[in-house]
């Protein structure tokens, strides 16, 4: 697996990364951790969200079926478990159990529904997204303070995802 993050030497608080030593983000974050630990990290960063903004509360009133938490909460967590097109979150959604748990039994998204939720909210999903990695790298390394380096490179996993993510589902569609 190729590194998304190969540091030098570089004081972290009081942790020294040794020279050519690599810390390495894996495409699918339950290599390092469990799924409930994922959801976890994930529902309290939408959690952490305004989510009595007068604007989406407005937005939400003229839908009243839509719910964009768990929604976000699934994109968010087939992202970083490695599940990039919308057609393979929606196989995802209805046969897997760890999934399913996210949205609740009475929810029936499909393929669509997720690439129109990414198109719509790529920003909230990088966001989600660098925040997820942010926890995962200090549960593994330790907490301390990122360095810009580091946040760029993670900025960059998370865009990366999004766009294998988009071109992924332009294969589908015949684009």
């Amino acid at each position: 697996m190729k590194s998304i993050m190969d540091m030098g030497a570089m004081r972290l608080d009081a942790q020294v990364i040794p020279v050519g030593e690599q810390l390495a983000l894996p495409w699918d974050l339950r290599e390092w951790f469990a799924p409930a630990v994922l959801r976890q990290w994930i529902s309290e960063e939408i959690d952490s969200l305004d989510w009595n903004n007068p604007q989406l509360v407005e937005h939400l009133r003229g839908r009243p079926g839509f719910k964009p938490k768990p929604l976000f909460s699934l994109m968010v967590y087939a992202y970083a478990t490695a599940a990039f097109e919308s057609e393979e979150i929606a196989r995802r959604f209805f046969a897997e159990a760890e999934y399913r748990s996210i949205g609740g039994p009475n929810v029936r998204w499909d393929a669509r529904t997720f690439t129109r939720f990414r198109r719509e909210n790529r920003g909230l999903l990088k966001w989600a997204l660098v925040q997820i990695f942010k926890r995962a790298i200090r549960a593994k390394r330790g907490d301390f303070l990122l360095p810009a380096g580091v946040k760029r490179r993670l900025v960059g996993a998370a865009v990366t995802r999004l766009d294998l993510a988009r071109q992924m589902d332009r294969g589908n569609d015949g684009l």
